[in-house]
């Protein structure tokens, strides 16, 4: 009667043995690889919702509210705060010069100009563009147009800064919009482009 008891209570404990052995690794390993399956589904997850300050949500309908399409170019339309209209003058001879006005500015290197003339800048009233005068003014060597856009103001309005250029119509009153082309600066938060004549720029997408 001892002995069968005894034998009973080996036997249980030897069950209980190969249930610890056994099962509890299995467990173990399920654990680990549900662990597994959670971080790979949130990682997809999170690097889908991740696509960076010019995340394609979103960002068609911000820059189509912000632009303009004239002649097949989409042009940016001037941003809010810039002080519209206003005119700058400034004569400048065969040792160049520069001039600016808000958001902007024009450096026209020696021996650009042959004679002394009187330079005009100013903001447009409906785009983000600069017109310049006199109308029509080519130089003998290129000068440099620099127009400002923060990464912010991209953000803002949608616009990829790999996309950003410059478009110049023949002058102030026509559209034969044309992208000239330029590439911007994150660092001086600016797009600058060489230019041989006075026409009216714009900042445009690509």
């Amino acid at each position: 009667m001892f002995g069968f008891h005894a034998s009973h209570r080996l036997n249980s404990k030897g069950r209980i043995d190969v249930i610890r052995k056994n099962i509890i690794p299995t467990c173990l390993l399920v654990m680990a690889y549900v662990i597994v399956v959670i971080g790979i589904a949130l990682g997809v997850t999170a690097c889908g919702q991740d696509e960076g300050p010019f995340s394609p949500a979103g960002q068609e309908t911000a820059l189509s509210e912000a632009t303009v399409t004239i002649n097949g170019v989409q042009l940016l339309k001037a941003p809010a705060g810039l002080q519209l209209a206003r005119l700058s003058t400034k004569e400048m001879g065969q040792s160049g010069g520069s001039i600016k006005v808000e958001g902007a500015r024009l450096i026209v290197p020696s021996g650009a100009l042959s004679t002394t003339t009187t330079i005009t800048m100013a903001n447009a009233t409906d785009l983000w563009a600069y017109d310049f005068g006199p109308d029509g003014l080519i130089f003998d060597s290129s000068a440099t147009l620099t127009i400002r856009i923060t990464v912010d103001q991209l953000i803002e309005i949608g616009a990829d800064p790999n996309d950003l250029r410059i478009a110049y119509a023949t002058n102030g009153y026509s559209n034969d919009w044309q992208i000239l082309g330029g590439s911007y600066d994150p660092v001086a938060e600016a797009i600058s482009l060489p230019v041989d004549h006075f026409s009216r720029y714009s900042l445009c997408v690509e």
